[in-house]
């Protein structure tokens, strides 16, 4: 946690009192309103003489996904129905992506209206998609997992038994 200026200078004039051991840490958490961990953090290592300061998107540190942001709005912009997964295998198998499933997803919601207004498709449209199975000549097959389970032989006994 990245405490605001006043929260800031307002802990810093507990550090010596919790020094010179007038005031607890339990004291500390309690008049401040603060997490115990935070209240260690800061008052325990040696601190700036200036409060910590976010950057200016207020984030405290760039994403890792940030870096691939151009790589994944040019996959967008060729399939714009391409799953986050798909997106973030290709990142972690071909380009040494190290950053996790759950950025990539977040990304790829924030990016894919932004991308399908770049092609002049409207959100209606978008919502309207969807993803078609088809086989590629040359490629490997795409399966329609519901209806490859609704064919087989196993399902189809499954449905006809009675239950008991």
């Amino acid at each position: 946690m990245v405490l605001d200026p006043h929260r800031w200078s307002e802990l810093r004039r507990f550090r010596s009192l919790l020094e010179s051991g007038a005031i607890s840490l339990s004291e500390v958490v309690r008049e401040t309103g603060l997490d115990r961990k935070t209240v260690r953090k800061y008052l325990s290592a040696p601190g700036p003489a200036t409060p910590p300061r976010r950057s200016p998107s207020g984030r405290s540190k760039a994403r890792v996904i940030d870096e691939f942001a151009p790589l994944v709005d040019s996959m967008l912009r060729a399939e714009i129905l391409m799953k986050a997964a798909v997106i973030h295998g290709r990142l972690v198998a071909e380009y040494g992506f190290t950053g996790n499933y759950q950025r990539t997803k977040l990304y790829v919601h924030e990016a894919r209206p932004r991308i399908a207004q770049e092609l002049g498709i409207t959100p209606k449209e978008l919502a309207g998609m969807h993803r078609r199975f088809e086989v590629i000549p040359g490629a490997q097959a795409q399966v329609d997992w519901a209806t490859r389970a609704r064919s087989s032989p196993t399902w189809a006994s499954l449905r006809s038994t009675p239950s008991t």
